[in-house]
């Protein structure tokens, strides 16, 4: 096999031996046919030579047409001077950029992307006598990685919603009962490195809720338990918990705090619920909720606490009702 040849008048002679092509042949062949952009351009970023596909793209036969202007004539402000910048960056520092991700702006409002790659343009010399580059269009690439990304984003927003409904009572809106026991483990994990912060649960559920559903009807009992866990809610601090632990049962976590504080806190809870009257259409009723407390430094475990809590709000019940027993 023949080795490539090239004589003194810029001809390649082809492997078969025969055939002659000039180089400007070849250049030519590239300029016309390839779909990716080719451009070169002065020190003034003016247009020197373009491929064929830029001069279709902006609808033009003649590619030589564009010769002399710049991508102020072509692209709007804000493409146009990025691309100015680069290229004068070129010219005085002599270094490419490769593979630069661009957005190019069109005076027709429309847009594509590319992967480009620009050049310091030389003489004979070797002096920079203007800049030049390809551009390869990358649109449908990036059009892709952007509906990719809003997808996942999407699917990110449903996985947090579904973890949110997951731990969230549908009725009340507070935190259910799996999540208080996922809570609970935490805080007493908690309590047990840090040894001497100490946390409260207060067990607690409506007085005389069977009476109110029977006697208002079941509608009623739903708007009585969420207009009292949104007082709860709204009463707590960030860094404490409340729970629907289940049918008019809900259960306050009052966490880093011992009993004299979580008691001052939870009777005012008492107060809130007492004095803050139940809307139900054109009426209203009120309704009041007993409780029994329990720290975490009184239990072993989980089991334990709850039973304490719940022996407390019996003794609440007995006691005549809206209280909330502490030992």
């Amino acid at each position: 096999m023949n080795n490539q040849e090239f004589d003194n008048n810029d001809n390649i002679s082809m492997l078969t031996g025969t055939n002659i092509i000039n180089k400007k042949f070849i250049i030519e062949t590239i300029m016309e046919h390839s779909q990716d952009t080719f451009y070169f351009k002065d020190k003034d970023s003016r247009f020197l030579f373009i491929s064929k596909v830029v001069a279709s793209r902006l609808g033009i036969d003649n590619p030589d047409s564009v010769i002399g202007k710049t991508d102020f004539d072509l692209f709007k402000e804000p493409h146009a001077a990025k691309a100015y910048q680069d290229e004068q960056s070129i010219i005085r520092t002599g270094k490419p950029i490769l593979g630069k991700v661009e957005m190019e702006l069109w005076l027709d409002g429309s847009v594509t992307w590319v992967s480009t790659s620009k050049y310091p343009l030389l003489d004979s010399s070797g002096n920079i006598i203007g800049t030049w580059g390809v551009s390869r269009n990358i649109t449908e690439l990036k059009n892709a990685e952007e509906e990719l990304e809003r997808v996942n984003k999407e699917l990110m927003e449903a996985n947090r919603k579904l973890e949110v409904l997951s731990v969230t009572d549908s009725l009340s809106g507070l935190y259910n009962h799996r999540y208080f026991y996922d809570i609970l483990q935490k805080e007493m994990a908690r309590r047990n490195r840090n040894g001497s912060t100490d946390s409260v649960i207060v067990l607690m559920d409506i007085d005389n809720f069977k009476y109110l559903n029977d006697s208002l009807g079941h509608m009623a009992g739903d708007f009585s338990i969420r207009h009292v866990a949104n007082l709860l809610k709204d009463s707590i601090r960030e860094s404490d918990y409340v729970f629907r632990y289940g049918g008019d049962e809900f259960i306050v976590l009052f966490s880093g705090t011992g009993m004299e504080g979580a008691k001052e806190a939870a009777d005012k809870l008492l107060e809130v619920v007492a004095r803050t009257p139940v809307p139900l259409g054109n009426s209203e009723t009120r309704v009041t909720i007993s409780g029994g407390a329990a720290a975490l430094s009184e239990a072993k475990d989980a089991n334990e606490l709850m039973n304490i809590a719940d022996m407390r709000l019996y003794k609440s019940k007995k006691a005549g009702r809206n209280r909330i027993s502490y030992a």
